[in-house]
Formats: structure tokens, C-alpha cells, sequence
């Protein structure tokens, strides 16, 4: 039985698959391929979603290959050399504070941990202009929880990541309390407590994110933080309905 059947999902596969070609043909003449590149990998990654959940296998393997090209392209592509920003400048530092990133990094993660693209990874994380921008001073709650992800792919100081951890966790959303012991235990190596923590979370994530909606149909976060554990060699064993959520290309 096929994901989409066991959830009950209908989806529109077809119009995700136009849609990306659309956005696809449109890039070699594109007049502003920030909005072209930032549009494609949140197409891409539809389309992605919908070939997971259809059992299509290498579409989806394709597809997720093509999101983590896009946010390269989008992060660090030759654009930013030639484009003129709206100040007139160029180059790559020119571009980051006229490019948002936030949906961005949350999109593309995720497949690139289940491909096992740890370079491309790596340099997602790498992208998000602190420097430039004010966010990581002030975040709080779920911004917080993305900014210790962040700190944690780039090998900041384990004092800088728990300090984001402490931050997502004194919220009172649940969400980010549960996502928060999960990455400690990653810092921790705590192979048993990385699996107690990740159900946790993907047990509250089935019963109160999960929605027929693209963008809640899979656990993004749940997604990244499993593969980020099988790479510290976890042995993680989850119960079937909650692996349902993890995205797991093969």
C-alpha cells in the first residue's frame, strides 16, 4: 500500500509535475532569478512530497536532488555576480540582505539529510546571514529552535547551539520543547536518548501537526533529525506510525 493510501491522501501530483516544469523552462530567461530560484525549491519540494507519498522512487529521489540544486543555486548561485541588487551592488554578500532564507533552509534541509548530502548541508546551513541580520540576537521559540539546528550543522560551540535549545524550550509552544531534547542528545551522542526523544516528538507530531496539508502531511524536522542520527550511527528503531512521517529515500 502506497504512503498517500495509508494516510489518505489525495494530493495533485499532476499539477505539482506542471507546475515544476513550468518554473523549470522559465529559469534561462528569467529577469529575476532570486524570485525564480526561491520559487523552485518550495515547487520542487511538492513535487517531492507528492512522489514520496505516490511510492514513486526515483521520482522522488530526483526531485529531492533538484530541491537541494535549487537552494544551492538560490544561496550561492553566479546570478548574485551579474544581478544588480536594489542598491545597485553585486556579488554574493551584496545579495543576503535582500534575500530571505528562513523558508528556504526549512525546505531544503530536510532532503538533503535524506540524501545524504552532507556537503550541501552544510553549506545550507552555512547561508543564514547573522552577521547582516538581527535574528539570531532575538530568537525566541521556534526561531530559536531553527537557529540551534542551524549552529548545530555548522559545529558551533556546543555553549552557542544549547544556548538557542534553552531559548526554543522556555516557549510555551510544545513543538519546540520536544524538538529541543532531541538535538541534545544528538550533542550528547546519546544514542538511546536520541530515540526516547525523537518518538516523543513524532508521537506528538501524528496526533497534533500532522494535517492533510503539503506542507503537515511529513515531519520536515522529525526528517532531518532522524537522518542526522543514523549518520552518528544510531541504530533507531520507530513505531510504524510515526515512521510514516520520516522521509527515508532508501
Amino acid at each position: 500500500m502506497a504512503l498517500k493510501d495509508k494516510l489518505k491522501w489525495s494530493g495533485a501530483i499532476e499539477n505539482r509535475r506542471r507546475a515544476l516544469e513550468d518554473a523549470k523552462l522559465d529559469l534561462p530567461s528569467s529577469c529575476n532569478p532570486k524570485f525564480s530560484y526561491s520559487c523552485l525549491i518550495g515547487t520542487t519540494s511538492g513535487y517531492a512530497i507528492e512522489c514520496y507519498l505516490a511510492g514513486k522512487a526515483t521520482e522522488s529521489l530526483e526531485a529531492a536532488k533538484q530541491v537541494v540544486w535549487a537552494a544551492l543555486e538560490y544561496f550561492y548561485g553566479g546570478w548574485r555576480k551579474v544581478q544588480p541588487t536594489p542598491d545597485g551592488t553585486v556579488g554574493h554578500e551584496a545579495w543576503k540582505p535582500f534575500c530571505l532564507w528562513y523558508e528556504q533552509v526549512t525546505e531544503s534541509l530536510p532532503w538533503a539529510c535524506a540524501l545524504s548530502d552532507w556537503e550541501a548541508l552544510r553549506r545550507i546551513a552555512e547561508y543564514p546571514p547573522e552577521d547582516r541580520l538581527p535574528e539570531a540576537a532575538k530568537a525566541k521559540g521556534e526561531t530559536a529552535w531553527v537557529w540551534a539546528l542551524i549552529s548545530f550543522l555548522r559545529g558551533d560551540q556546543r555553549t552557542r547551539v544549547e544556548g538557542f535549545i534553552a531559548k526554543a524550550e522556555a516557549d510555551k509552544a510544545k513543538r519546540p520543547k520536544l524538538l529541543g531534547p532531541v538535538l541534545r542528545a544528538l550533542l550528547n551522542e546519546d544514542d538511546a536518548g536520541f530515540e526516547r526523544a525523537l518518538v516523543a516528538y513524532l508521537t506528538y507530531y501524528r496526533k497534533s501537526e500532522f494535517r492533510l496539508e503539503l506542507d503537515k502531511v511529513l515531519a520536515l524536522d522529525g526528517t532531518i533529525l532522524y537522518h542526522l542520527g543514523r549518520k552518528l550511527g544510531f541504530k533507531i528503531e520507530l513505531p510504524e506510525n510515526v515512521a510514516d512521517h520520516v522521509i527515508r529515500l532508501g
